[in-house]
């Protein structure tokens, strides 16, 4: 079966199981009513797979993972909150998670398709301007004497080599972004894709704030489902691709092993920006450190969605200032000829 949840339906799939723990059904009297209720086949499918394991005597942290529909990250919480009896918390937790992806990647998704469509638009602007507009205006000079004619066909030659460049360009832009768009979607290069997003300056920043909030986030539950400090930085490490930040998430695992306190790991080793470690420092003494976690995980989520906003923010002026130059030039380059010789005439 090949079933690969997102975001949103892996958080409704869990909201559902959490809901059938707290009505005290059993999971797999809650999965019969809900393949009931439902009509997406893909749902449907995965019901049956892990109905199939539960009725088999499989716990279901091992249904989710034989489905192979479900991230790593929420098997292997799952099978944490089984070990430890609070798996009803757990699942919540993971609900609110990953909603909370699915809103950072629709946030990063709109911060590349604006820009991408006004490419578009732009692009349709120049292919009409080279194919209807320039052929017109060459028509107009063809029908002055040779002299007059003559003046002006290099200024249209240049004009439309100005236009059929820039044309190229934009295409190639576009379809480089397609690909990348597509080969994005192949975990390996993702990976590559995603560390090159980490370390190039104009996403650098933007990228770190995401990574810092889908860990806090992640952290901010596990602290609320009562996991162990060490297991909690090694399956924060687990989440992000940024190599420097998990090298600091397990290197805090090694000192939190060591015996180091949990509260100083984090508050010096860099990872969040000091005012924040210095919150988390203040909110383990004074033991709401949940709610510390909480707080931090919604900081940094806002905070990565100003960034990405800012970027495009920047980058659709930028576009249009750019493009309209273009076009603007390659218009007066043939109509500044064209009004000299109307008012020689």
């Amino acid at each position: 079966m090949r079933i690969k949840l997102n975001s949103d339906e892996t958080s409704y799939f869990c909201e559902q199981l959490a809901l059938m723990i707290n009505a005290g059904m059993s999971f797999s009297d809650g999965l019969e009513i809900l393949r009931e209720d439902i009509e997406d086949k893909k749902t449907m499918l995965l019901c049956d797979a892990i109905l199939e394991d539960l009725n088999n005597g499989e716990t279901l942290s091992h249904a989710m993972d034989n489905s192979k529909a479900f991230p790593d990250y929420a098997v292997k919480m799952v099978r944490i909150g089984e070990m430890t009896g609070k798996l009803e918390s757990v699942l919540n937790g993971l609900a609110e998670y990953f909603e909370s992806r699915a809103e950072l990647t629709r946030t990063i998704r709109s911060s590349v398709l604006h820009p991408l469509m006004l490419l578009v638009m732009m692009t349709a602007v120049i292919v009409v301007l080279i194919t209807l507009v320039l052929p017109m205006f060459g028509e107009i000079f063809s029908q002055f004497d040779s002299s007059v004619s003559a003046a002006v066909n290099g200024a249209v030659d240049t004009a439309y080599s100005v236009g059929a460049a820039m044309l190229i360009v934009l295409i190639a832009i576009i379809l480089i972004s397609v690909v990348v768009a597509i080969l994005s979607q192949i975990p390996a290069l993702r990976n590559k894709f995603v560390n090159f997003v980490s370390v190039f300056p104009p996403t650098r920043r933007m990228s770190k704030r995401f990574s810092l909030s889908k860990i806090a986030d992640a952290i901010s539950m596990m602290e609320a489902s009562g996991i162990a400090p060490d297991e909690i930085l090694e399956n924060a490490a687990m989440l992000t691709e940024d190599k420097k930040l998990k090298e600091k998430l397990l290197d805090c695992r090694k000192r939190v092993l060591d015996g180091e306190y949990f509260a100083d790991v984090i508050s010096t080793a860099g990872i969040f920006p000091t005012i924040y470690a210095r919150s988390l420092k203040i909110a383990y003494s004074s033991g709401s450190f949940e709610k510390a976690w909480k707080k931090l995980a919604d900081q940094c989520g806002e905070a990565a969605m100003e960034s990405a906003s800012s970027i495009v923010a920047f980058i659709e002026p930028a576009i249009v200032i750019v493009l309209t130059t273009v076009i603007g030039a390659v218009l007066l380059s043939v109509m500044i000829p064209l009004m000299n010789i109307m008012s020689v005439l």
